[in-house]
């Protein structure tokens, strides 16, 4: 579980069943994800709808998020607290939401009930099978 820290407020983010299956954040996020990695997209890496699509996609990461422990109701007040987040960084500690993009990201697919679903699901898969054609010998 990851907590955010918004004027003195810790907010636990916690991503469970029901984040997972009421919504279209993981398949978003994934896409996301390729701003930081992939060589396509390099040039429009800074592109005005990627940057919206980034921030909406925080805004509602962590709403889906908070639902469990925290008393956020909408959208709006998670906007809300972005702003003072953001606003507390300082020019030493940054709050730079492509790192707290990266966070939640990285809470959403490799923490929580999911990890040990994918765990397991890597755990029993078959070996990859290698390549022997190498090994024929040759006519």
């Amino acid at each position: 579980m990851m907590t955010l820290v918004v004027k003195g407020t810790e907010y636990k983010v916690k991503f469970g069943f029901n984040s997972f299956v009421d919504t279209d954040l993981m398949e978003r996020t994934e896409e996301l994800m390729k701003i930081f990695d992939d060589e396509e997209n390099k040039d429009d890496k800074y592109g005005m709808s990627r940057i919206k699509d980034l921030f909406t996609c925080v805004r509602e990461l962590l709403f889906v998020g908070f639902k469990k422990y925290n008393p956020v109701e909408t959208l709006e007040e998670v906007g809300n607290l972005l702003d003072d987040y953001i606003d507390e960084g300082t020019e030493e500690n940054p709050h730079d939401l492509l790192e707290l993009f990266g966070n939640i990201a990285n809470e959403l697919m490799n923490e929580g009930f999911l990890k040990g679903i994918m765990d397991k699901v890597a755990e029993n898969a078959p070996a990859p099978k290698v390549p022997r054609d190498h090994l024929k010998a040759q006519k």
